[in-house]
């Protein structure tokens, strides 16, 4: 499952690595920005943590770099279709209003390694990794707030991702709700373009 990714060495990615390394680019100013200036800060702060993946036969480059942090799944004020098909796949015997899981926050690769499965690669290493016994805390799903293109959203279909509402408008009303009915009515009329969508995968699937 990890062709590629056994060509390199895991590590946390911290400043020692940033002055070893060439610089990263993976082809996002934007994404090479954070990596550079404030993949440290969001770690000393407790925000976030990258980590990276270094070329074991040339460790000063760096294959991918991802970032990690605590999330969870609100469950009960969902809509109603979307809250009762979460509880249908979570634990009936304790039901919570929040389900924990782990927000990939940003994922990396070097414009090097680039159209080699790398993204899946890392995925599966993500959920492979956050599914072991080993972790110290209960992780039921990996979320991201996914770039709204075709592309990214493919991307994570593709890696068995699924989306928490399913459409734009359900979502657009949960994470911004609307201050009274005129609102809400106006924006089910015309529905916002969401820059991101929140999608989730269920690590119970692994099993």
């Amino acid at each position: 499952m990890m062709d590629f990714l056994e060509q390199g060495i895991f590590c946390t990615f911290d400043e020692e690595v940033i002055h070893e390394c060439f610089p990263f680019d993976c082809g996002d100013a934007d994404m090479n920005d954070f990596f550079l200036n404030d993949a440290i800060p969001y770690a000393a702060f407790k925000m976030g943590r990258s980590y990276c993946f270094r070329l074991k036969d040339n460790p000063k480059h760096i294959i991918c770099i991802f970032t990690v942090s605590n999330d969870s799944i609100r469950i009960y004020d969902l809509p109603r279709s979307r809250r009762d098909y979460m509880l249908k796949i979570t634990h009936h015997q304790k039901r919570l209003n929040r389900y924990p899981g782990i927000l990939i926050g940003r994922i990396g690769v070097s414009k090097d390694f680039a159209r080699q499965s790398v993204g899946s690669e890392v995925l599966d290493f993500i959920k492979e990794w956050f599914a072991d016994e080993s972790n110290k805390s209960g992780c039921r799903f990996v979320i991201v707030d996914a770039v709204n293109t075709p592309d990214v959203l493919s991307f994570y279909q593709r890696n068995g991702f699924r989306f928490l509402f399913s459409t734009e408008l359900q979502e657009d009303l949960y994470t911004d709700p609307p201050k009274d009915e005129e609102e809400r009515h106006e924006r089910s009329q015309s529905p916002r373009h969401l820059n991101t969508r929140i999608m989730y995968f269920d690590l119970l699937t692994l099993e």
